[in-house]
C-alpha cells in the first residue's frame, strides 16, 4: 500500500504490459521531502536514509518504477553518497552525467530542477528486468544518477568505496544493444530510455531511427514519439516520417505529423551540445583519476 501523503494521478501512459496495447497505470507523486514509510522499501535494506534525505525535492512512483529527485550543493550530494554506500543491497550503482537535471510534474505544469536522483524498480514494473535484454535498459539494482553542473561541483564529488560506478558510455551502449531484443516492450520503451541518457548522442539517434523500420507498429510509434528529443539532429528521420503520413495507420500518421513539426521547429542546440560534450570529457577524466 502506498503512502497516504502522495498526490495520486491516473496516467494513460503505459507503465507496463505494453504487449497488451494501451493500459491504465497508477502513478503517484510527492513534492518536498516529507518522510516516506519504510514499509514500501523492504526489498532494499538500508535505503531509507537515501530515500528520505533532506535534500529530496520530488518523488514519482508508477507501478513500482520509482524516482527520487534531490537538490543541493556538493556537500549534500556527498552525504547522500555516503548513506547510499551504507545501504545493504548487493550492488549500488552510481552514474555521473552532464547536468543540471530537470524533472516535470505529472501534468507537465511544474519544472523541478534537481542535482541527483535515485532510481528503484520494484512491484509490477520489475517485470521488465525479466524480459530479453531488459536489464540492458533497467538496472534491477538501486542506481543513483548525479547530474554534474550547476550546484554540483565535479571536482568535489566523493564516491565512497563499495559503490559501483557505471560510466554513461557503457549504459548507452548497453541500451543500444537492447533495441535489438526480441521483446517489443524492451525495444519500444528502450528507445525513450536511450534518448533520456543522452539526447545529443549521434549513435543513439541512429539506433532509434532504425526502429522506424521495426516490424512492430507499436515500436515504430514509440520511436516516432521520442525522436524530437534529439532536436534538429533528428532531421535525417524526416523522409521516413513523411512516408508514414501516406499510410493507413491513424495514430502513426498523427504521431509522425507532430514529430515532423517539432523537429523542423526545434531550436539550434549546437552550443548546448558542445557544452554537453565538454562535460562528458571532464567526467571521463575524473573517473580515470579515480582508478589511478
Amino acid at each position: 500500500m502506498r503512502s497516504p501523503l502522495v498526490k495520486r494521478a491516473i496516467l494513460m501512459v503505459l507503465a507496463l504490459a505494453a504487449c497488451c496495447g494501451a493500459a491504465w497505470a497508477l502513478g503517484e507523486e510527492t513534492f518536498g521531502n516529507a518522510p516516506l514509510t519504510d514499509a514500501n522499501y523492504k526489498d532494499w535494506p538500508g535505503i531509507m536514509p537515501v530515500v528520505n534525505h533532506p535534500s529530496r525535492v520530488y518523488h514519482v512512483w508508477v507501478n513500482g518504477n520509482e524516482h527520487f529527485y534531490y537538490r543541493g550543493d556538493t556537500a549534500a550530494l556527498n552525504d547522500t553518497l555516503r548513506k547510499f554506500a551504507e545501504a545493504r543491497s548487493e550492488v549500488r550503482e552510481v552514474v555521473l552525467r552532464p547536468g543540471p537535471g530537470e524533472a516535470r510534474s505529472f501534468d507537465q505544469t511544474q519544472k523541478i530542477p534537481f542535482g541527483w536522483k535515485l532510481h528503484l524498480i520494484g512491484g509490477i514494473a520489475r517485470h521488465v528486468t525479466t524480459l530479453e535484454g531488459g536489464t540492458k535498459v533497467w538496472s534491477p539494482h538501486p542506481r543513483l544518477a548525479v547530474y554534474v553542473g550547476g550546484e554540483v561541483d565535479l571536482e568535489k564529488i566523493e564516491i565512497p568505496k563499495g559503490l559501483t560506478v557505471a560510466p554513461l558510455s557503457q549504459l548507452k551502449q548497453s541500451n543500444r544493444e537492447s533495441l535489438k531484443s526480441g521483446d517489443k516492450t524492451v525495444r519500444g520503451w528502450g528507445a525513450g530510455e536511450l534518448v533520456a541518457l543522452d539526447p545529443y548522442d549521434a549513435e543513439s539517434r541512429e539506433a532509434v531511427m532504425a526502429l522506424l523500420k521495426d516490424p512492430d507498429n507499436w515500436v515504430r510509434l514509440n520511436a516516432v514519439g521520442v525522436l524530437p528529443r534529439f532536436g534538429k539532429a533528428a532531421q535525417p528521420a524526416l523522409p521516413t516520417l513523411r512516408e508514414f503520413l501516406q499510410g493507413e495507420d491513424a495514430p502513426l500518421k498523427a504521431a509522425a505529423q507532430k514529430s515532423i513539426q517539432e523537429i523542423e521547429g526545434a531550436e539550434d542546440r549546437a552550443a548546448a551540445a558542445r557544452e554537453h560534450q565538454a562535460m562528458l570529457q571532464r567526467i571521463e577524466r575524473f573517473l580515470a583519476r579515480r582508478k589511478e
